[in-house]
């Protein structure tokens, strides 16, 4: 029987508080290694990805690097009221403010061309090997990445990567997931509830 997302979402939730910081620092530093010498991220010109928000995976030596290599970044700004995402441009200049639901998104900044995103690393609290995720519930980026042609890749730590997660309909697989221990290719055949 396949686990619900509740019941993960519970689990991970729990585990991912529990985390010292040296671990979160450690974890997340391999975590971005392996993004950081993939041919996605070497080959991309604009990435979308994310500040973390608590104990979430890191993206900081991510963005560091990303400027210093003259790459467009690209931050969601979402709407509290309609949980709509909306990418903003960024610079090493931005400045960034809590807005929807605590996380630091760019402020006067550019509404980005999404066509031009090449990657988008994803936060989430649980992922499977076939490409589902589970978020905080509320379909914020399954509305975002349902229109994208980039390589959608779901960042997280290697507890967080499950074998099976039951998948529901508005559900948008990643292409591959990411944690420190490595690279995993998503299969996209989505379980079904």
């Amino acid at each position: 029987m396949l686990i619900t997302k509740e019941e993960i979402r519970r689990i991970n939730k729990l585990r991912r508080a529990e985390m010292a910081e040296l671990e979160v620092k450690e974890k997340s530093l391999r975590a971005a290694e392996v993004f950081l010498s993939s041919e996605f991220y070497k080959n991309a010109g604009q990435i979308m990805l994310y500040t973390p928000l608590g104990k979430e995976t890191d993206t900081n030596d991510i963005i560091k690097s990303a400027f210093a290599m003259g790459k467009k970044l690209v931050f969601p700004v979402t709407d509290a009221a309609t949980g709509e995402i909306t990418p903003y441009y960024a610079t090493e200049n931005t400045v960034f403010t809590k807005g929807a639901f605590s996380v630091s998104e760019p402020v006067d900044t550019q509404p980005a061309d999404m066509s031009e995103t090449d990657v988008i690393l994803v936060p989430g609290i649980a992922f499977d090997k076939s490409g589902v995720r589970v978020g905080f519930g509320k379909g914020c980026y399954d509305r975002l990445l349902k229109d994208t042609e980039a390589v959608k890749i779901g960042f997280c730590y290697d507890f967080q990567l499950s074998e099976k997660i039951a998948s529901q309909e508005h559900d948008v697989p990643m292409d591959f997931v990411i944690t420190e221990n490595g690279l995993t290719e998503c299969n996209n055949g989505l379980n079904s509830l």
